[in-house]
C-alpha cells in the first residue's frame, strides 16, 4: 500500500521540482539593469535675493533595460524638501525637484545637498548639490 501512495505522490513531486528550477533559469538568465544617466550633480542659482524661493529639477534618464527605482532623497536639512519620481522606465526621463522656500534670513553663499538612493547597482547613492549666492541690493 505505501508503494502505490508513493508511486501517485512521484509525478506530483516531479512537476514541483522542475517548476522550481524552470523559474531559477529565468532569474538567472534575465540580465536586465537599470542605467542612471544624469546631466550634472549640481545646480547654480547664481547671486539671488534674499527672501526668493529657490527650485530646481534634476533630469534624471534610464539607460538600462529595466527600470530605474529612486527609493529615497534625503536632504542634508530640514529646509530644503524634495519630490521625485520614484520609478524612471527603460528609455525614459524622470525627475528629482529640491526646493528651498524661505530664505528670507540667509546672506552670503548657501550650498544645500540631498543624498538619493537608487537601485542602479554602479551608482547605488549620489549627492545633488544647490548653491546660491544671497546678495541685498
Amino acid at each position: 500500500m505505501r508503494s502505490k501512495a508513493s508511486l501517485a505522490l512521484l509525478p506530483f513531486l516531479l512537476l514541483f521540482v522542475f517548476a522550481v528550477t524552470s523559474q531559477q533559469k529565468v532569474v538567472a538568465t534575465s540580465g536586465a539593469k537599470p542605467k542612471l544617466a544624469i546631466e550634472s550633480l549640481e545646480h547654480s542659482f547664481g547671486t539671488v535675493k534674499p527672501g526668493t524661493p529657490l527650485t530646481y529639477t534634476f533630469k534624471v534618464a534610464n539607460k538600462g533595460d529595466a527600470n530605474l527605482e529612486i527609493t529615497n532623497v534625503a536632504p542634508s536639512c530640514g529646509c530644503t524638501s524634495s519630490n521625485f519620481d520614484k520609478v524612471v522606465a527603460p528609455g525614459k526621463t524622470g525627475g528629482i525637484t529640491l526646493a528651498i522656500e524661505k530664505t528670507d534670513s540667509y546672506k552670503g553663499e548657501i550650498v544645500k545637498t540631498a543624498t538619493v538612493t537608487t537601485n542602479d547597482a554602479e551608482r547605488q547613492t549620489f549627492t545633488l548639490t544647490l548653491r546660491a549666492t544671497f546678495k541685498a541690493d
